[in-house]
């Protein structure tokens, strides 16, 4: 996987039912960083205390892998072990310091590290919980947001202060309300550069308008000269207040936001859950395979993943190129079978999507509605939720349909105070993916408990899952009876409606409307 895929774990997909066609306001917001630098207030003076090693292991840290990554893992690109340090900044605007890493092998130096929030006014620079800059090879740079905590690498410039600062306004606090600012787009004729207006036009996303918004906000601010924005004035109208209450807060940041510590834990499966893929499970074989004929139609589901847009533009899968299968399972011989739909030029096989669907256990599998496999250059799946439609892409492992099988049979116990306090007590995570966050940890858990009850344990498979005792245990007490070896099928929710694609093309019947309860994005979930 790529840096940028290792550190988000999320790629996404429009499915957005009509494209959004904005003018830019100019080409790009990264062209007014030479303003952004000349007007910026000059760095303010700081003093630094350095943590002790012992209050690294004491204390924790901030939960994004690379902050472990840095101090815990040699295997890590971020490793720096030796030439890391953690500081408490303190500002006399502020009693309460700010959280900062610092690699001594990164390529900008520490004074210029301290700078990015050292520019910024107390009440803007509130916003940033913490800031890790990492070392990376020569020539790659990385600008990351997770929440109000910020993460830098390679090269970066004085105008990524406030780039740092919109990505947090967005992610965490104090939040960007959403449907105002989709009104707000709909009202103007632009938004705020090129990158926004394709995002919009690709697939319907507003996270780049909002930030180049944002970005165009603190120009009128801060650099003032003459630029008229009167084509995005509704959205000015959205941001400027936001921005203005944070920039123009008095001294003693009354709002900063505190960074989230958590101690380290080792990672259990190194090369992620799909390893356990090497010594398969024994699933449920298929009784019968039966095509459907063009004529009969597909699935509703189905046919809105298809849909969907690639990277370049074109659809996932045109109506010629998708077949639709039904397909029994002897596990399941009195439910009725699954409606499984596959692109022709899908890597996964059709005898290789009814076998790893079959090695789901039958209770956890009666949790999905539909499967589709597309092509795709990396593996991954995708559930979507009000729906229970599991996509595959590309050449995925057994493991890829178990994590998003699982995600239909959390309905929230990830965030239950059950499971919180599970994790809390156990001591390590099993694989760096379940770090994303607890619908993720669930997911990956899951795999775990099903190759744990599947007749082999983990013990004799050779992994000791103690370290992970608690959650196993609360998800077992759960729903583990779903996951286990010889569960039984239950009545599933029906099939999505049957349409036929030329008419839905045509606009002719009105199940081609998105589903009030899916907001036209999925997220895809790529795996080591």
């Amino acid at each position: 996987m790529g840096l940028v895929t290792v550190l988000s774990q999320l790629m996404l997909l429009g499915l957005a039912s009509s494209q959004i066609v904005k003018d830019p306001l100019m080409e790009r917001v990264r062209d007014l960083d030479g303003e952004f630098a000349a007007a910026l207030p000059d760095p303010q003076k700081y003093t630094l205390k350095t943590w002790p090693a012992e209050d690294i292991t004491r204390r924790g840290m901030p939960p994004d892998i690379a902050w472990g990554g840095s101090v815990n893992e040699p295997q890590s690109r971020f490793y720096c072990r030796d030439d890391f340090s953690i500081y408490n900044v303190t500002f006399p605007d502020c009693p309460e310091p700010w959280l900062v890493g610092h690699c001594a092998k990164a390529e900008m130096d520490r004074e210029a590290s301290m700078n990015l929030i050292a520019r910024l006014p107390s009440g803007a620079r509130a916003a940033i919980s913490d800031l890790l800059v990492v070392a990376l090879e020569k020539g790659l740079v990385l600008r990351h947001g997770q929440g109000n905590s910020a993460l830098f690498g390679g090269v970066f410039r004085p105008a990524d202060s406030l780039k740092m600062l919109a990505t947090a306004m967005y992610h965490g606090y104090p939040g960007i309300p959403n449907d105002d600012f989709v009104k707000a787009v709909a009202a103007d004729t632009c938004v705020g550069d090129k990158p926004a207006a394709d995002n919009l036009k690709k697939d319907g996303s507003y996270r780049t308008a909002i930030e180049s918004g944002l970005m165009i906000a603190a120009y009128l601010k801060i650099v003032k000269p003459p630029l008229d924005a009167s084509c995005m004035r509704n959205q000015l109208n959205v941001l400027e207040p936001i921005l203005n209450k944070l920039w123009d807060a008095k001294t003693g940041c009354p709002n900063k936001v505190a960074p989230k510590l958590i101690q380290h834990k080792s990672v259990l499966f190194r090369n992620g859950l799909g390893e356990l893929g090497s010594d398969p499970i024994q699933g449920a074989k298929s009784t019968e395979v039966t095509k459907w004929d063009k004529s009969e139609g597909v699935p509703e589901y189905c046919w809105k993943m298809a849909e969907g847009k690639r990277d370049d533009g074109r659809v996932r899968c045109t109506a010629d190129r998708l077949d639709v299968y039904n397909v029994t399972y002897s596990d399941c011989l009195d439910q009725d079978p699954w409606a499984i739909c596959r692109c022709n030029d899908a890597q996964q096989s059709l005898d290789k999507m009814v076998e790893y669907f079959g090695r789901v256990p039958a209770g956890l599998r009666s949790r999905v509605r539909h499967l589709i496999a597309f092509e795709d250059n990396s593996p991954g799946g995708v559930r979507v939720g009000p729906w229970n439609i599991i996509a595959i892409y590309g050449d995925a492992s057994d493991s890829v349909y178990m994590h998003e099988s699982g995600h239909c049979t959390d309905r929230d116990f990830s965030r239950s105070e059950a499971f919180q306090k599970a994790k809390a007590a156990d001591s390590c995570w099993p694989s760096e993916y379940s770090r994303s966050n607890d619908r993720e940890l669930f997911a990956e858990l899951g795999v775990a408990y099903l190759y744990d009850n599947s007749g082999k344990t983990l013990r004799e498979r050779g992994y000791d899952a103690s370290c992970l005792g608690n959650e196993l245990k609360a998800l077992g007490e759960y729903v583990g009876s779903e996951y286990k070896k010889g569960s039984k099928c239950f009545k599933r929710e029906p099939n999505s409606k049957i349409i036929h694609p030329a008419e839905a093309q045509a606009g002719r019947i009105e199940a081609t409307t998105m589903s009030e309860e899916f907001d036209g994005t999925v997220e895809i979930e790529t795996f080591p």
